[in-house]
């Protein structure tokens, strides 16, 4: 079977594939441990303290792809030169 190509593949790197896997990793756990949270304590969703928790995740999780997105623009010019 030929190699596939970053166009014929999700995970066209073996770095790129556990950053991947270990990002979307952390946010089952996140929401895992939220909703446990939530369940078993007198916490609710509009808490001011669980409200800016998750904003701030969600916000580490979306720098953590663009940094990710970035490291694969970098490494394909490289590659390219």
């Amino acid at each position: 079977m030929p190699p596939a190509d970053d166009r014929d593949t999700m995970f066209p790197e073996s770095d790129t594939g556990v950053y991947v896997t270990s990002g979307v990793f952390a946010l089952v756990v996140f929401a895992v441990a939220v909703t446990v949270a939530v369940g078993w304590t007198v916490l609710d969703l509009t808490a001011g303290t669980l409200l800016t928790l998750s904003l701030g995740f969600l916000l580490f999780i979306g720098v953590y792809f663009v940094s990710l997105v970035v490291y694969r623009e970098i490494d394909r010019r490289e590659r390219a030169e």
